[in-house]
């Protein structure tokens, strides 16, 4: 199919998947809303998604897309014209909607067509036909019917029970600051394309490839500008667009140059969107001469023109359109509606030049919207971020070169200094231009909490915070599914429903906390439940069971035994339903997180709920580290791991009756880990209070890390252990030293472990 499209062709297509995904992740929460809220504002933003989305893809012949968001559309229209009541199922239908367009712009965007949706487009078109045939009583009615009717025994008839799920905060279509700049940007380049278009087209008037791609210009213009309800950038795209629909169709000009009337009208929906940037209201003189004046340009077809004389009857003429097998005006004769003469007469008016409407002033160009951003392939950034890493160790390289020990370099150290401070902000700055923030992966949740709801019978209140806070993309897309099992397991297993909950003294509708946020260096993203918590013992029993541990688990922690659950397999579930109890899921939580250097923490309160935390490192290239040295052997530890460094006095040392030596900080007693054991290395000194003792923390816990010296502070670029080495205990990659080196970067998250 590839081989049969030009570049620019397979350039829309592509551009088309990527407005129709953006839109349904956008608006995918709203369609939610609808269950609770059926105001118009809502119900007018999903209905502006899939008419926008339904005329993309009828331009495109993408007919299966079309013919499913059209009935939705029509449903939609149904509801807010007051004809039908939206209903949960309707909110579902909605739902799986989504799931189909999904899924046909993926085949989309591999195939370059829709066929392969076919059979699932017909099904989802004829699910919203039978819900659009039988509709329900508007939605006052329905209310009163609710609320006033009482059956002839007295009894209240039984409210319908709305969609479960009740989202705190509000999901209703927020035009954001942020989303008016994307959205200018992206219409200044939707208008320069129509401009250029138009140019090539006036050299080529008989080309029609330019006419497609002005008029998909103006299409997503119009769509994106109704989309945001700017109504005079809308209003006046469209009559451009109708004017490029009727020569995309066949039709012809009534003038010569009709090219400068539509170059005036391009020009007018710039000033409008000059007028958005500056006060916030698309503001366009004349507009109304600039409609009438685009109205002028096709010229009458030859039915308007018999119409219009008298000759024939629009029944008429539609009567023939239908049978048509030869040119109209030859039909209407064999037909006997018209003569030859009659015929003649209308061709020749047809192409006569309407008179000339007033032309709006031609006014000076707007000023060039500013351009904030640009779109960069994700694969340049990574490149970007790589040779910044070189960049770093080839500074640490020429600073710690082993030819200038001993030298007194004044103007050298000056230049090396301001070197080290470009190069960290160079770094910086590479690291911020990946990050985005989580309320994309956040607002996914949603959807799945209401469809999990409606699967187990449970009320949920979801609430959402730090959306803002942002996160390394490639970690966003790591964290989607470890995210999503929690999210399953959180629904399925701790939270009870409506009945055990109400018995247990809480509100029937249970809550689900969501939030993100920078902590240490780290981004932390917590899901909180107020569900029955976790059953320590029956955790342990299965863990027993497994042969996870030995003995009776009594010298287990609390924490220990609930991180159990992330054992591949383990599950403690008692039946198996589609949502959870597989025992997969919990296990790839683990997997995807030590992936990316994260963690997961696991706290519980039995018939108080459970928070899980996911604790993300925020840079996954360049670190601070501080270089230590035992024996022959030198080690990178992250910086932000370390509380202090100390020699210990002989009276802070205890060694328990089974060997482990314990060091007294203050009040609190740190095991001690001897670096050299670890590496295997003889070290200058075996005795602690020789030694350098390193205090490292981990997640509330702490060890001492025994080294000979302290060699210094640097960045560390992080660079992984090779495949034929594998997993190399206490120890998360490597870099290259000043010296050419290679140093191991050791983990402290299994350093305490090990303790």
């Amino acid at each position: 199919m590839t081989d049969e499209l030009s570049s620019d062709q397979i350039e829309i297509i592509q551009e088309f998947v990527q407005e129709s995904r953006d839109m349904i992740e956008q608006l995918e929460p709203t369609i939610i809303e609808l269950g609770q809220n059926t105001d118009n504002e809502t119900i007018n933003a999903v209905f502006r998604l899939f008419h926008s989305m339904k005329g993309s893809a009828g331009f495109l012949e993408f007919n299966h897309i079309t013919s499913v968001a059209h009935a939705a559309e029509s449903l939609l229209d149904m509801v807010r014209s007051g004809k039908m009541t939206l209903l949960p199922e309707h909110v579902t239908l909605l739902c799986e909607c989504c799931d189909f367009t999904k899924e046909a712009l993926d085949w989309v965007d591999e195939n370059f067509n829709d066929e392969g949706v076919e059979e699932q487009g017909k099904v989802m078109a004829d699910q919203f036909h039978q819900a659009m045939e039988a509709p329900a009583t508007p939605a006052e009615e329905a209310e009163t019917d609710a609320k006033q009717t009482v059956s002839p025994e007295g009894e209240t008839p039984q409210e319908l029970d709305p969609a479960q799920i009740e989202v705190t905060d509000d999901l209703t279509l927020e035009i954001t600051p942020d989303m008016v700049e994307r959205f200018v940007q992206e219409a200044d380049e939707l208008l320069e394309t129509t401009e250029q278009g138009l140019l090539a087209w006036e050299k080529e008037p008989e080309s029609q490839d330019h006419v497609a791609t002005i008029f998909r210009s103006m299409h997503s213009f119009k769509g994106n500008s109704g989309f945001f309800g700017y109504m005079n950038l809308e209003k006046l795209s469209h009559q451009i667009e109708n004017v490029l629909d009727i020569i995309k169709s066949g039709g012809s000009f009534a003038t010569d140059n009709p090219f400068e009337t539509m170059l005036l009208a391009v020009d007018a929906l710039k000033d409008g969107l000059s007028s958005l940037v500056e006060n916030g209201k698309d503001l366009i003189e004349e507009i109304d001469a600039h409609i009438e004046a685009l109205k002028t340009l096709p010229a009458p077809r030859l039915g308007e023109v018999l119409i219009e004389k008298g000759v024939v009857e629009k029944e008429t003429i539609e009567q023939a359109l239908n049978q048509q097998k030869k040119p109209l005006g030859d039909l209407l004769v064999d037909m006997g509606k018209a003569s030859e003469e009659q015929i003649s007469q209308a061709l020749s008016s047809q192409n006569q030049v309407k008179k000339a409407t007033p032309k709006p002033k031609k006014k000076p160009k707007a000023a060039a919207i500013k351009r904030q951003d640009i779109r960069v392939d994700l694969e340049k950034l990574d490149n970007l971020i790589n040779l910044i890493g070189e960049l770093v160790i080839a500074e640490n390289m020429l600073i710690h070169n082993p030819d200038l020990d001993g030298m007194e370099l004044e103007s050298f150290n000056k230049a090396a200094q301001q070197m080290g401070k470009l190069v960290r902000e160079l770094q910086e700055m590479a690291m911020i231009i990946r990050m985005i923030p989580v309320s994309g992966l956040f607002r996914r949740m949603i959807r799945l909490v209401h469809d999990l709801s409606v699967k187990s019978g449970k009320k949920v209140d979801l609430k959402l915070t730090g959306e803002g806070t942002e996160v390394d993309k490639t970690v966003i897309e790591t964290i989607t599914d470890p995210l999503v099992h929690i999210l399953r397991n959180s629904m399925d297993h701790g939270l009870e429903p409506p009945e055990e909950r109400i018995a247990a003294g809480k509100s029937e509708t249970g809550t689900v906390h969501l939030s993100a946020c920078h902590e240490e260096g780290e981004v932390w993203i917590t899901l909180e439940d107020d569900g029955r918590g976790l059953n320590k013992e029956k955790i342990l029993a299965k863990a027993i069971q497994n042969g996870l541990i030995e003995g009776d688990g009594s010298d287990l922690t609390d924490k220990e035994i609930y991180n159990m659950i992330f054992q591949p397999g383990f599950s403690t579930a008692e039946k198996i339903t589609d949502i959870s109890g597989r025992g997969v899921g919990m296990d790839v939580v683990k997997q995807n997180l030590e992936k990316i250097k994260g963690k997961v923490d696991v706290d519980s309160v039995p018939g108080q709920g459970t928070i899980i935390k996911l604790r993300i490192p925020l840079t996954l290239a360049i670190i601070d580290g501080m270089l230590v040295r035992v024996g022959d052997s030198r080690c990178i530890v992250p910086i932000l791991s370390i509380k202090e460094a100390f020699r210990p006095q002989p009276e802070a040392v205890t060694i328990t009756p089974d060997a482990e030596e314990l060091v007294r900080v203050r009040e609190s007693f740190f095991p001690v880990v001897r670096l050299h054991e670890l590496l295997d290395t003889p070290p200058d000194h075996s005795d602690l209070i020789d030694s350098i003792l390193i205090v490292l923390e981990y997640q509330g816990r702490s060890v001492c890390l025994m080294v000979d010296e302290i060699l210094g502070q640097q960045q560390t670029v992080i660079k992984g252990l090779s495949e034929y080495i594998g997993n190399v205990r206490g120890c998360s990659g490597c870099t290259i030293l000043g010296n050419g080196d290679v140093s191991l970067i050791l983990d402290v998250g299994n350093l305490v472990d090990l303790k």
